[in-house]
């Protein structure tokens, strides 16, 4: 497993704006596509960027040293959760996490992290 911890307090969750609407809607969504790095399949779109902490991207280390530059999106629905969610070692004091893959390709991508609100912290090399 793959863990970490920022020790530093969580703030509430702030978004981006709403994504553009009418007929080019759908047009301007797949072109804000976030892609699996791996395999290129859609995890998730620009309008579903938010910040956690004041920030959208998040640098941390695991226990084992490992370092991961996270963005924080609120649903990504090309990553699938797996495992059980665990407050060890969060990098967001009052969430629990759990480790997300790739839906198409099983790469892991990321973690989605919940308690009242949930959001996905998604590394930021495993996508484009």
């Amino acid at each position: 497993m793959i863990r970490g911890d920022a020790g530093s307090a969580c703030c509430p969750i702030q978004s981006d704006p709403p994504a553009p609407q009418g007929d080019d809607a759908a047009e301007q969504r797949v072109d804000r596509a976030i892609l699996c790095a791996a395999c290129s399949a859609v995890i998730t779109h620009q309008d579903q960027r938010l910040q956690i902490n004041n920030r959208h991207e998040h640098a941390f280390f695991n226990p084992a040293g490992i370092a991961f530059e996270v963005r924080c999106f609120r649903q990504a629905p090309g990553a699938t959760p797996h495992g059980e969610p665990s407050a060890e070692f969060t990098w967001f004091p009052g969430y629990r996490w759990q480790i997300v893959l790739c839906a198409a390709c099983r790469t892991h991508l990321g973690w989605l992290f919940t308690a009242s609100q949930s959001f996905f912290g998604l590394i930021a090399n495993r996508l484009r």
